[in-house]
């Protein structure tokens, strides 16, 4: 029998991974948010939001409900700073966010209010997703919206008056010193 080269094991290896990642949806999502959650750590994609600030008003039409099955409209939150970021369980690019929202949550979500607004068509999938990963920052459905985004995930911060100081389409590190001291300056 012959015996086979590190190379060959290697071009084995990837052609196997390869199959299950085209035979396996399920595991092709869970590898994708996890090497994308790896770039995320590089710092490559670090969220830089300057210190400009826009005259752009965030007047979406809103009306968002809770887990519990609250409904609220976002004019309710007028006066505080919103980090508002929209995202899906199918998406793997939200999901990598996820680890690092869930520290900037932990860490700022007395002083910014987080909604994290779930575009899933099936809303048990997102719950599902937020038991199995006891995601701690409130979770929210679109009951009426108005918002416009190009991709998911997009994220925005509003200031205390309503203005929108940061965008980001795609997927940020968030939980930078950096970001928590413009979050903070608001």
């Amino acid at each position: 029998m012959k015996k086979l080269s590190k190379s060959r094991i290697i071009d084995l290896g990837l052609l196997i991974f390869i199959i299950l990642m085209l035979a396996v949806p399920s595991l092709r999502l869970v590898v994708m948010s996890n090497l994308q959650a790896v770039l995320l750590r590089t710092g490559l994609f670090n969220a830089t939001a300057s210190q400009d600030r826009s005259n752009e008003l965030f007047t979406p039409s809103l009306v968002l409900q809770d887990t519990t099955g609250q409904q609220f409209e976002i004019a309710d939150l007028q006066g505080k700073v919103l980090f508002v970021n929209v995202w899906a369980t199918w998406c793997p690019p939200c999901l990598a966010e996820m680890p690092e929202i869930t520290k900037l949550y932990q860490e700022l979500g007395q002083e910014v209010e987080f909604l994290m607004i779930s575009v899933d068509n099936n809303q048990q999938n997102a719950r599902q997703w937020i038991r199995t990963e006891k995601f701690p920052a409130p979770v929210y459905f679109p009951q009426r919206m108005s918002l416009e985004y190009e991709a998911i995930p997009t994220t925005w911060v509003i200031d205390r008056d309503g203005k929108v100081v940061f965008k980001q389409t795609g997927m940020a590190q968030y939980n930078t010193a950096r970001f928590k001291e413009f979050l903070r300056s608001l």
